[in-house]
């Protein structure tokens, strides 16, 4: 969304809604009517001037479009929750840099998004191809008789400089999403949650690691990690994390189904995808007489997919 500065004042201060108690099946019907503006798109003015990046996501199950839009100008950002409510009708909730915030419902028409909101808006999306949409916002002095356009903007997709190809089949892409669970790290109960998705256009993945402390919740260690192939079933990366750690990474993959990752000669984590479908996670350090010393172990189940 192009959010013209001209307008902030005229916006509202609008609450959120509530989820359904009861998630809906989002896979099919007009759940998957907005999914032509997913993807990460450049977006120009009506004069062809850059105005800015948008990335929309597909996010919660595939329920929600999640959008972040950065504007060429600096210093301006907004972000938008789109989703297919129980009421029948599409609805938006934008919020950006300034605090300011605008609510939009609306629907399907055609082959068109069209949402409005108050004071008097209208922001019509639509695909002119695969790879180009247009977005007309509209705003009325009257009540709707007559309008008048506040921006009007081509979005042009970024498609990535080559193909995911760099996991292909392996394990690490079928553990690839969110993973959430609990374990114990040096005999603390704490609270996991795992992220492992395609980076920089396929060509790595990236590992994000989060454990809190389960009680108070006061504690938290987190930890990124680039992966990159290093031959058939070989992974590359470093690690580097909260409490100041930074160390090379060399993972292999272990009978299909388990992914050995060692820290150097210091430490290991042993990821391994159980036939139920949970991921179990082990990380050992080494004793001097060689062995390993197991200090944390987390069983975690998959969080929902976008579909």
């Amino acid at each position: 969304m192009k959010f013209p500065l001209a307008l902030l004042a005229m916006l509202p201060v609008a609450g959120l809604a509530q989820s359904p108690a009861t998630p809906p099946n989002c896979a099919a019907g007009e759940h998957r009517a907005f999914d032509f503006w997913i993807g990460l798109w450049t977006v120009t003015d009506a004069a062809g001037k850059f105005a800015g990046i948008n990335r929309i996501q597909s996010i919660n199950g595939g329920c929600v479009l999640h959008e972040q839009w950065t504007s060429a100008r600096g210093g301006y950002t907004g972000s938008s929750l789109n989703w297919f409510g129980a009421d029948g009708r599409w609805h938006q909730t934008w919020v950006d840099s300034m605090g300011q915030s605008l609510q939009l419902t609306g629907g399907r028409v055609g082959d068109s998004m069209v949402m409005e909101g108050a004071p008097k808006q209208r922001i019509t999306w639509t695909a002119l191809d695969v790879d180009t949409l247009r977005q007309h916002w509209q705003m009325s002095a009257d009540a709707g008789k007559s309008w008048v356009t506040a921006f009007d903007g081509t979005y042009r997709r970024v498609r990535a400089a080559t193909p995911d190809q760099a996991t292909g089949g392996s394990l690490l892409s079928q553990i690839g999403g969110e993973w959430i669970g609990r374990g114990v790290v040096n005999k603390s109960d704490v609270a996991v949650r795992l992220t492992i998705a395609p980076a920089l256009g396929g060509r790595y993945t990236e590992l994000h690691w989060m454990n809190l402390g389960a009680g108070a919740g006061s504690e938290l260690f987190e930890g990124r990690a680039l992966y990159a192939p290093a031959g058939t079933g070989r992974y590359a990366a470093t690690w580097r994390d909260s409490a100041g750690g930074e160390h090379a990474i060399v993972a292999t993959e272990q009978t299909g189904r388990a992914l050995e990752a060692l820290w150097g000669a210091a430490g290991r984590t042993l990821y391994t995808l159980l036939p139920g479908g949970e991921l179990e996670v082990i990380d050992s350090a080494r004793r001097d007489d060689g062995s390993w010393a197991e200090f944390g172990r987390s069983r975690l189940a998959r969080a929902a997919l976008p579909r």
